[in-house]
């Protein structure tokens, strides 16, 4: 394990074994508080909480040890703890009566500087944000397993710190924050091999230095293609020696090969497509949480609760500079939409598995919709709008008839 992260899960255990034993009686109440996990019976319309023999729980502050201090507070999607004249604060953000963020003082000094939040709000922690010694580090779970994947130790918006398993330890750290992995564990044995001894780090020169593991999994596969694509580009815009480029890039095949690998069948259709193409319409997907259109109807949805099954492209958070959308489509060259004919739209080649991608500028897409009809559709504007959200709006026309 990277030694920043073991420390910083070893005080984290450390504070909340603390918090725990030097204050059970409030933390008992405050889990049990409507909207965390705890088998509390509420009533609402009164604005009272009430846990089996347990002290009635009302808004505002409470004191619940009969100390004469108030001990917990009591809010609407807000619940707060007093310890040690600092708070452990839970807050139900989205207002479903499920916990979505916890704040902690992990330093005792009076700040609320360590937060779990869940983003996506399915009930796992999937972002962490830890303050130590004036230096905020971030940490996000790209793979929904509630285990951190990314990090950015020194909170200059660059990841540093990868766990390409997802097994909960660091293999790969940037430690002098070039942009470029420094040490790297490729047998995942928990420490890294610039460090062991007799150990090859470099393959003889007649063998790529390029190590890589396809994951089991089609998001894993994803994250880390795009992060192979991402240390190309940023090695060639930096104009890096020739051999980091080609082991970059050897990599990046190599992920490339395995997220493919993921969507290697076919959908084809029967005969030639026929038809018109129709007018030009316009669509904005925001990221900010996940948006996804239906074309046949132009229909706009946003958040995956409200369903996927019945849409044709959408666009999810990705940590990555250019616009990527997944649906299943494909690339049929650099031209205007405006100049495609039904004669350019493909009968057959579109993947029968979700895929997804960057989407270039002056290139057109066919995406196969959901109904079995097919939309054109081309790249208009891009804004990142924070280091995982992006605002992307497309030009699209669909085959009618």
């Amino acid at each position: 394990m990277g030694k920043l992260t073991a420390i910083l899960l070893i005080l984290l255990i450390l504070t909340g074994l603390y918090v725990y034993h030097t204050n059970p009686q409030v933390i008992h109440d405050v889990i049990h508080i409507k909207g965390s996990s705890g088998g509390s019976t509420s009533t609402a319309g009164t604005g009272t909480t009430e846990t089996p023999n347990q002290p009635t729980l009302k808004p505002g502050w409470n004191d619940v040890d009969d100390d004469g201090n108030p001990d917990v507070y009591v809010g609407k999607g807000l619940s707060a703890v007093s310890v040690n004249g600092s708070y452990v604060i839970t807050r139900d953000r989205n207002g479903d009566g499920i916990v979505d963020a916890i704040y902690i003082d992990t330093t005792g000094d009076g700040n609320l500087d360590t937060a779990y939040l869940d983003n996506d709000y399915n009930g796992k922690t999937d972002t962490w944000i830890t303050e130590l010694n004036g230096v905020k580090s971030y940490s996000w779970d790209m793979s929904g397993d509630g285990i951190p994947d990314l990090y950015d130790t020194n909170g200059d918006g660059k990841a540093d710190a990868w766990d390409l398993n997802s097994d909960g330890i660091i293999d790969e750290r940037d430690v002098d924050y070039d942009g470029n992995p420094d040490l790297h564990d490729y047998d995942f044995d928990g420490v890294f091999d610039e460090f062991e001894g007799n150990v090859t780090v470099y393959p003889p020169e007649n063998e790529s230095k390029a190590i890589f593991t396809c994951p089991d999994n089609k998001e894993d596969a994803y994250r880390l293609y795009v992060q192979a694509y991402n240390n190309v580009t940023q090695l060639m815009a930096e104009n890096q020696s020739s051999k980091e480029a080609v082991e970059a890039y050897s990599i990046y095949l190599k992920a490339r090969e395995c997220y493919e690998s993921f969507s290697t069948s076919t959908t084809s259709s029967p005969s030639q497509v026929t038809g018109a193409l129709g007018e030009i319409h316009r669509v904005t997907l925001d990221t900010n949480g996940a948006m996804a259109v239906k074309f046949s109807t132009g229909e706009v949805k946003a958040g995956w609760s409200n369903g996927w099954e019945d849409v044709d492209l959408s666009a999810e958070p990705w940590c990555v500079d250019y616009p990527a959308l997944l649906g299943h489509y494909v690339d049929i060259g650099e031209m205007s939409i405006e100049d495609v004919t039904v004669d350019d739209v493909p009968s057959s080649g579109y993947p029968s598995d979700e895929v997804g991608g960057e989407i270039k500028a002056g290139h057109v897409y066919v995406n196969r919709n959901a109904d079995g009809t097919y939309t054109v559709f081309a790249l208009v504007s891009h804004e990142k709008t924070s280091e995982c959200s992006h605002r992307i709006t497309i030009a699209y026309r669909n085959v009618e008839g």
